[in-house]
């Protein structure tokens, strides 16, 4: 809540600038920057990949960190073959470590089309700096790829983006030592294992499954293990969405 009980206005969504990075490959005059400009009715404003063999892609980079919410893609004027049946989005403060933001398509019509990103983990924003859009199946199958514009919104103010980078970093910093965890007990390195966790006060996982995996990995109790699981079940509800399922 604001000063006096008014209700904070929400973050404003706008247009986030970016500039081409890297790309796998163009063809002839199709260059990259040209998903830059909205041009529906010039049949060669558009970036157009060498061959359809992967992996194609572009990278885009953002003018400063931002929370990216959705992501616009331009068409020409008309049906096209090269338009994008299949494609993925990534994003992340840098190009060597991405996540998964959107598996989707595009109609093969002249209309534009706004997907929302993942722009949160644990209900928490994070940030990115570049994003990476996948091309995987043109609408004519033999045909090389093409995007013809692209639109990036969200948010960019730093005083709502700086908060959630700090967040982001020291959520990256958690998950690497819990793969470290992961992969010290995985090899029975009990003592890097424990001096780790006690060091860090990081647990691997929820401490049902740590007692599972005691019973069950290191002592081979089945009916230990049975009697953990039913009361997960029972006392815990643990598995009450998967069950509402059936």
């Amino acid at each position: 809540m604001a000063a006096g009980g008014a209700v904070a206005a929400a973050p404003e969504c706008r247009l986030l600038p970016y500039a081409l990075h890297k790309w796998s490959s163009f063809s002839s005059t199709y260059l990259p920057e040209n998903i830059l400009v909205d041009k529906p009715n010039d049949q060669s404003s558009r970036w157009s990949s060498e061959s359809n063999y992967p992996p194609q892609y572009l990278i885009l980079k953002l003018e400063r960190p931002a929370i990216v919410q959705n992501i616009t893609f331009g068409k020409y004027e008309k049906t096209h073959v090269c338009n994008l049946k299949k494609f993925k989005v990534f994003g992340g403060m840098n190009e060597e470590n991405m996540t998964e933001l959107l598996s989707s398509g595009l109609k093969n019509d002249y209309n534009k089309e706004t997907f929302t990103l993942k722009h949160k983990i644990d209900e928490q924003m994070f940030p990115c700096r570049f994003i990476k859009i996948v091309p995987l199946l043109s609408w004519g199958p033999s045909f090389n790829f093409s995007i013809w514009y692209v639109e990036l919104s969200g948010i960019d103010d730093p005083d709502i983006v700086q908060p959630c980078l700090n967040w982001y970093s020291k959520y990256r910093e958690q998950e690497a030592i819990r793969l470290c965890l992961k992969h010290f007990r995985q090899h029975n390195y009990t003592e890097a294992f424990e001096s780790l966790q006690k060091k860090t006060k990081i647990a691997l996982e929820h401490p049902m499954l740590t007692d599972i995996h005691d019973k069950l990995v290191l002592k081979g109790d089945f009916d230990a293990c049975e009697e953990l699981i039913e009361k997960a079940v029972n006392v815990f509800t643990v598995f009450i969405d998967f069950l509402e399922e059936f």
